[in-house]
């Protein structure tokens, strides 16, 4: 009798311990993701309250227009004008463009976050550090995505197939966190650019690789395709996380020395002792 009680009293002891380390997973997973938003959220705010300064935003757009012009680079019009020739496919530019950009870094920091989450911890290292220079550059140096230069007098072949009309595309945001010269860097490039990168660094797998790879390309086509950067956008966005990436790997290095165990005294009386 005694051991048929043991082995009932044993049962609710087992039956509680996955419930337990599912608990603990989720409050984990919870409080990572948590910090994540709330970043996002102060990041987004002060996005927003960049003074508007549209003159000065134009113009550092046709800079940009002219450097590229100079370099021979200038083709997005072109691109643009081949890309919406079918509704459908400006269509699919629009939503991929609107709709894909945090979905995709979610799910990538999901999957990252189950797979290890020190990956986690560094690649939301290197998204915070690019917000910083990107709130620099939002408040420093605006400037007007290509979409907006015709309404502004500056009709170099763009149309804004976001707010032009004719789409069932919806990328409107509050008031609040609405920044509309934010084109520099570009994050929709920049942070799906990451995310590729945060994949291919964590897998061997040909097939998640190769996605991680169309991942990057076709958001680099609807950005053009819609008129949202130029190619100097989205190079700025990408030199800017390749600059975070070091600073965060630099981080991570400094933070795991100064965890290391230290060693009193002189390496050649530590080799004398031992």
């Amino acid at each position: 009798m005694r051991e048929d009680h043991d082995v009932r009293a044993a049962i609710p002891a087992r039956a509680v311990f996955p419930r337990w380390r599912a608990a603990a997973w989720a409050w984990a997973f919870s409080r990572d993701f948590g910090v994540v938003l709330s970043v996002f959220g102060v990041y987004f705010l002060l996005r927003g309250a960049a003074p508007d300064r549209l003159d000065f935003s134009v113009q550092v757009t046709r800079v940009l227009v002219a450097s590229e012009r100079g370099l021979g680079v200038f083709w997005e019009p072109a691109i643009q004008e081949w890309s919406i020739r079918s509704h459908a496919v400006k269509e699919f530019a629009n939503f991929v463009y609107a709709y894909l950009h945090f979905p995709v870094l979610a799910v990538v920091g999901a999957w990252l976050w189950t797979r290890d989450r020190q990956a986690f911890r560094f690649m939301r290292n290197v998204m915070f550090i690019s917000m910083l220079f990107g709130l620099v550059f939002y408040w420093a140096v605006p400037a007007a995505p290509p979409r907006l230069l015709a309404a502004n007098g500056y009709d170099l072949g763009f149309v804004d197939t976001m707010f032009g009309g004719d789409t069932s595309v919806s990328y409107a945001q509050p008031s609040l966190i609405l920044n509309e010269y934010a084109a520099i860097p570009s994050f929709h490039f920049g942070w799906i650019a990451m995310a590729s990168a945060a994949i291919w660094a964590n897998t061997r797998n040909l097939t998640l690789r190769t996605l991680a790879l169309g991942l990057t390309v076709v958001m680099t086509w609807a950005i053009v395709a819609s008129a949202n950067h130029l190619f100097i956008d989205m190079a700025l966005g990408g030199l800017v996380i390749l600059v975070s990436w070091r600073l965060a790997r630099k981080l991570e290095r400094r933070g795991d020395a100064l965890r290391e165990p230290r060693m009193f005294g002189t390496p050649d009386e530590v080799s004398a002792a031992a």
